[in-house]
């Protein structure tokens, strides 16, 4: 930021879009860079085979709104295959730090994944994405191949995602019992890609920094998990909501955000033993 990080500011709401150092969008509690281009809107759609055994003709190519499964979109009663086509320009200003992702959520089956003519891999069901950022060029396309039933489709979300060279991901969070009856606040993930120089992890709760760890450079991936101290128990009211939040922040400009809800009482996520998590 221009001013300055300050990781003890209340996280009453995110900056303001646009501001210098920051680059994010607000998403179900969670605050973040990258910025995330959905791919939404009318995709061409061509059907390329039907199922083994099913020797009617196949349906014209049509235009389908996605995310979507293919029954709901003009294909109902369609076995097979068939490929998803846009078309989209270059995202913007691109700086030297940052790297933009193609991400593909779920679909039905093995999905088979183009851009420019160039093949960049197959995923089973979907969840998927890769760094194309020197694929890119002022016009673009992007074809994705996906089979399945009935119930087929490209139902996840596929986006353009403007990341750091260095992010978070697999982060969770949850709270600890120690002794005297206090509280110790956890989270953890995974740093992934790599940065020349110092990063910087915080861990806050309600907007007060609780843990915090250096990372030096040159950093490569690697896990993470900051632990704060005790806490009281009117620290963290019973059966209250309270908003965890880790920044991976690089010469005062946060490069990564995340933000998740912590009930007490009341989780949501998975319950290990004796810690309440919950996961994004």
């Amino acid at each position: 930021m221009k001013n300055g990080y300050q990781p003890g500011a209340p996280a009453t709401g995110p900056p303001v879009a646009g501001a210098p150092g920051w680059l994010m969008i607000v998403k179900k509690g969670i605050w973040m860079y990258p910025h995330r281009i959905r791919l939404r809107g009318p995709w061409e759609c061509e059907p390329l085979a039907r199922a083994a055994g099913d020797q009617r003709p196949l349906p014209r190519p049509c235009r389908m709104t996605m995310p979507r499964r293919w029954k709901d979109g003009g294909l109902a009663d369609f076995r097979g295959r068939v490929r998803f086509r846009r078309r989209f320009g270059y995202p913007g200003r691109i700086d030297s730090y940052e790297r933009v992702w193609l991400t593909v959520g779920q679909a039905s089956d093995r999905v088979r994944i183009a851009l420019n003519g160039a093949v960049l891999g197959e995923s089973e069901g979907g969840g998927w994405e890769t760094d194309v950022t020197a694929l890119l060029g002022e016009r673009n396309e992007l074809t994705v191949e996906v089979g399945g039933g009935e119930d087929g489709g490209l139902w996840g979300e596929v986006a353009l995602e403007v990341r750091c060279t260095a992010f978070l991901r697999n982060v969770s969070c949850g709270a600890l019992p120690a002794e005297c009856g206090l509280t110790q606040v956890f989270a953890g993930g995974e740093l992934v890609g790599s940065a020349a120089d110092l990063l910087e992890l915080y861990l806050l709760l309600d907007g007060s920094t609780l843990a915090y760890a250096a990372l030096a450079g040159p950093v490569a991936g690697q896990t993470f998990r900051l632990v704060s101290e005790p806490l009281p128990p009117e620290r963290l009211a019973h059966d209250s909501p309270h908003w965890v939040q880790i920044d991976l922040v690089r010469a005062a400009t946060v490069w990564y955000r995340w933000e998740q809800e912590l009930t007490l009482g009341r989780p949501s996520g998975s319950h290990e033993g004796d810690e309440w998590k919950s996961t994004s």
